[in-house]
């Protein structure tokens, strides 16, 4: 049987959620709940989140750049990608909401965290635009403008909570994610350019 875009669309996103859901709840099984725990999973699932934004992010530029069987498929792949990556920011949310009920002192304020709260409502602005229906009431060009402007703030985003109060406090983990933006940028300013030339 054939999937329809959306149910495909629905698939992707209940898996990516899933798979995150059940890998920390078997993590959580085996090292026990606590502070720590939580905070290496809301490390990773953020961190492969961000590595899958980061490919939506220069999947067309790199199709510009290099014509391959490879860079084709992965510009053919890209919107499956972005759902992919709003299944594990959503699970990444519902850890944190777990971690507040389990770990004393932790919270989360929507006053003062106005800008996390903002970058949900991009994420989810994108993923139910990226659904048939709402895509075609949006209309091709809103729809184009939002998508695009949605990449770069959730882009713009991610980098910013790569950045520590201060240098010294950069982590290697920080660097590699920190390189891979650059690298995407310089990606995607070169195939900017050479379609301008």
């Amino acid at each position: 049987m054939t999937l329809s875009s959306n149910q495909r669309n629905t698939a992707v996103f209940f898996a990516a959620a899933g798979f995150i859901s059940i890998t920390s709840a078997v993590y959580l099984g085996v090292v026990g709940i606590n502070d720590d725990s939580l905070g290496v999973l809301l490390r990773a699932s953020a961190r492969v989140a961000f590595v899958l934004l980061l490919v939506v992010f220069v999947a067309r530029p790199l199709r510009q750049l290099v014509a391959t069987p490879a860079t084709t498929k992965l510009l053919q792949n890209r919107r499956l990608l972005g759902i992919a990556f709003a299944g594990v920011h959503v699970a990444h949310l519902g850890l944190l909401i777990f971690k507040v009920n389990q770990v004393p002192g932790f919270s989360l304020d929507p006053a003062a965290n106005y800008l996390g709260v903002a970058t949900y409502m991009v994420i989810f602005a994108l993923f139910i635009t990226s659904y048939d229906g709402p895509a075609r009431a949006l209309g091709a060009k809103r729809w184009k403008i939002l998508h695009k402007f949605g990449l770069y703030w959730l882009v713009a985003s991610f980098a910013q909570t790569q950045l520590p109060d201060s240098l010294d406090k950069l982590e290697g983990t920080n660097w590699w994610l920190i390189a891979l933006i650059a690298i995407a940028l310089v990606i995607r300013s070169t195939a900017f350019l050479a379609k301008r030339k």
